[in-house]
C-alpha cells in the first residue's frame, strides 16, 4: 500500500501547490493525508511519508528548511495524542481533531518563524489566512477522509482482482 500512498500524495502535492486555484479555497490536503495515514497505516510508513512529503514541501516553499517536516510529523504525533481521547470513525470527532492538530500546527509554524526570522513578522494577515484555512480543512476533513478511504478501498480491489487473475 506504501505505494498508493506516494502516488496519492504526489497528487495531493500538485493540486494543493501546482494548480492555480484561488486564493481562499486552499485546503491543507498533505495534512488530511498525513492524519488519514495515522489513522491506517503502520507509524513507521506514517513517519517516512511525513518526511518525504515535508522535504518536497520545505524544498518547494520559502519557509526555513525543516518548516514543513515539522509541521507534517506534528500531524503524525497530534493523531497518535488525540486517537486516546477521541474516536475518529465520528464526523464531530473528526472535525474536532483536525482542528487541534491545525491548531498546534500553527502555533508551531509561528514560533519558529519568530525564533528564525531576522525582522518581525506581522502575524495580522497570517492569521486570517490561517483560520480561514484551519475552517475550511477541519469541516471538509469527514468528506476527504472518507473519499481517501474510498479511493484506498477500490485501489487495494483493484489489484487483489489483478493477482487473483495473474496466478
Amino acid at each position: 500500500m506504501w505505494f498508493f500512498y506516494l502516488i496519492l500524495g504526489l497528487l495531493l502535492f500538485f493540486l494543493q501547490n501546482l494548480l492555480p486555484l484561488p486564493p481562499p479555497l486552499h485546503l491543507d490536503l498533505l495534512t488530511l493525508l498525513m492524519i488519514f495515514l495515522s489513522l491506517r497505516a503502520s507509524p513507521i510508513l506514517a513517519v517516512a511519508m511525513a518526511f518525504f512529503f515535508g522535504v518536497m514541501l520545505d524544498c518547494y516553499g520559502l519557509a526555513p528548511l525543516g518548516l514543513q517536516v515539522g509541521r507534517l510529523f506534528l500531524a503524525v504525533l497530534g493523531v497518535k495524542v488525540l486517537r486516546r481521547h477521541l474516536n475518529f470513525h465520528y464526523i464531530v470527532p473528526q472535525i474536532v481533531g483536525v482542528g487541534l492538530i491545525m491548531v498546534a500546527q500553527g502555533l508551531f509554524m509561528a514560533l519558529l518563524l519568530h525564533l528564525l526570522l531576522p525582522t518581525p513578522v506581522n502575524y495580522q494577515p497570517l492569521l486570517r489566512q490561517g483560520l480561514f484555512q484551519l475552517t475550511v480543512t477541519a469541516l471538509s476533513a469527514p468528506l476527504v477522509l472518507a473519499l481517501l478511504g474510498l479511493l484506498e478501498k477500490h485501489w487495494s480491489r483493484f489489484f487483489a482482482i489483478k493477482s487473483s487473475l495473474a496466478d
